[in-house]
């Protein structure tokens, strides 16, 4: 089945269009509309770049039968957006230490994401008796979906300052019209490479469900996340690019909670805890390890960013960024390999 990796790399082709389609469009709301640039990239463009997760831990669960793939594919993909991130922030750091953050809104995120990783590491450490369950489905799910709903009513969304114009003649409308086709193509990619992923997965079983979820969908899926947001910093929109995946993240973590339901739904049990999403294997239980302490860090780099004013100079703004970018890189290649 040689063809199955040629057709994995022409999906990636698709997504990478795709994903710069949706930073242009983004890039023009913010410019169109009232409403905050992170706020827009956090909520609209996350939501719809991790479209991919939300449509790939589906066709795990219910059309491949293979719900193994979603723990892999969600935490895979959160470590890996994060360190996209800070690795972007790196190669933007001339102007990004120049910009303003609006970092009300993203430490907000962080907060949250952060007690999304304190639930999942209960569920992936704690054993399947001591698990608080709701029935069959296990409550850390349907908590975590209340913590991301939560945070979209807290998050500030007007805008704090005048805004730049653009020359488009796009209206409002035809921006949306055009985001939501973007999106529709964005999803049936998703539901393509999930099954690309688990024929490449059964060529390979010394790969393992929960690796190559990690590694071929979790990498896959985050490709909307990092090229949109490496446009919207090349076009300075650095509030939207880092609303982007941090709010990318934290939808992910609900996307869980729909898998979770799905996989009860579809086995008439929960698999929490035992042989499905929250599978408790090394490789989760490091993911999620990992991934919090990878939050952690990046809450510390926005908070830097934002109240201190110690970073000064092209060469200080590199090296900062790019000892944070060496941690977390860490921390992602470690949660692969031990």
């Amino acid at each position: 089945m040689w063809w199955i990796y040629p057709l994995y790399i022409v999906a990636l082709v698709a997504m990478v269009y795709l994903s710069i389609k949706l930073g242009d469009l983004v890039d023009l709301l913010d410019k169109k509309t009232k409403v905050s640039g992170a706020f827009i990239g956090s909520v609209l463009l996350g939501a719809v770049t991790s479209l991919p997760e939300l449509f790939t831990s589906i066709s795990s669960v219910l059309f491949v039968n293979n719900p193994e793939l979603v723990i892999g594919d969600i935490l895979g993909s959160d470590i890996f957006d994060i360190v996209a991130l800070v690795v972007l922030t790196f190669i933007f750091a001339r102007h990004f230490f120049e910009s303003k953050l609006k970092s009300k809104l993203h430490l907000l995120n962080v907060g949250v994401l952060l007690v999304m990783y304190a639930l999942a590491l209960y569920a992936v450490f704690a054993p399947a008796e001591w698990q608080l369950m709701l029935g069959d489905i296990n409550v850390i799910s349907p908590i975590i979906f209340i913590g991301y709903v939560a945070l979209l009513i807290l998050s500030p969304k007007e805008a704090e300052e005048e805004k730049e114009e653009t020359d488009s003649k796009l209206t409002v409308k035809q921006i949306l019209v055009l985001f939501s086709i973007s999106a529709v193509l964005l999803i049936g990619v998703s539901i393509g490479i999930t099954f690309i992923t688990d024929l490449i997965v059964k060529e390979i079983p010394w790969l393992g469900a929960s690796v190559g979820g990690a590694i071929l969908l979790g990498v896959a899926t985050s490709i909307p996340e990092i090229i949109s947001t490496a446009h919207l910093f090349k076009l300075r929109n650095y509030d939207a690019g880092f609303g982007n995946i941090i709010g990318s993240c934290t939808f992910n973590f609900a996307i869980i909670s729909l898998a979770d339901f799905l996989s009860w739904q579809a086995v008439n049990g929960s698999v929490v805890a035992s042989r499905g999403i929250w599978i408790s294997t090394q490789n989760s239980q490091l993911l999620t390890l990992f991934g919090l302490f990878s939050v952690l860090l990046l809450g510390g780099f926005i908070l830097i960013k934002s109240y201190t004013k110690q970073i000064k100079g092209v060469k200080s703004s590199f090296i900062y960024s790019g000892i944070v970018a060496a941690l977390i890189t860490t921390l992602y290649i470690l949660s692969l390999v031990l």
